[in-house]
C-alpha cells in the first residue's frame, strides 16, 4: 500500500503547496494551513519515534535505516587539568557552565553571588494559539 497525503481545500479541490503558494495565502488561509501543518508535524514525530523503536527491535524497512552516528568531542578534565589549561592559555579558554547547571550544582545561593553578572536577554516570542 502506498500512502499519499494530498492537500485539498474546503471545496475538495486539490491544492499545490509550494513556497510561493504560502506567500500568496491570505491571513485566514495561512492560519488554517499552519494549524493543519502542526498536526502533520506532530504525526511525523510520532511516526519517526515508532520507526526508531522498530529499528531498535531489529525490524527492517525498505527506505529507512539508521545512518552513521555522529561523534562529538567532549572534554572531561580534572580540576588540575583545568587549572593548568587556564595557567597556560588564560581565562579565554574556559566558559562558565550554564546558570541552570550552576544553580543545580551549588544551590540557589549562587544566584545572589552572581547577581551583578546576570543579564536578561529576550528570546523571540513563540506563536501562541488561541483556544
Amino acid at each position: 500500500m502506498e500512502l499519499q497525503l494530498i492537500p485539498v481545500d474546503g471545496d475538495g479541490q486539490r491544492v499545490d503547496l509550494n513556497p510561493s503558494a504560502i506567500k500568496d495565502m491570505d491571513n485566514v488561509t495561512l492560519t488554517e494551513f499552519l494549524a493543519q501543518a502542526k498536526i502533520i508535524a506532530d504525526l511525523y514525530k510520532k511516526g519517526e519515534t515508532e520507526v526508531k523503536k522498530r529499528l531498535d527491535e531489529g525490524q527492517q524497512f525498505n527506505r529507512l535505516s539508521y545512518g552513521k552516528a555522529a561523534q562529538q568531542k567532549v572534554l572531561t578534565m580534572t580540576n588540575k587539568q583545568k587549572y593548568d589549561l587556564v595557567k597556560a592559555h588564560g581565562w579565554d579558554c574556559v566558559e562558565p557552565i550554564t546558570f541552570t547547571k550552576l544553580k543545580s550544582k551549588f544551590g540557589d545561593g549562587i544566584e545572589q553571588e552572581l547577581e551583578q553578572s546576570i543579564v536578561y536577554k529576550d528570546k523571540k516570542a513563540p506563536l501562541k494559539w488561541d483556544a
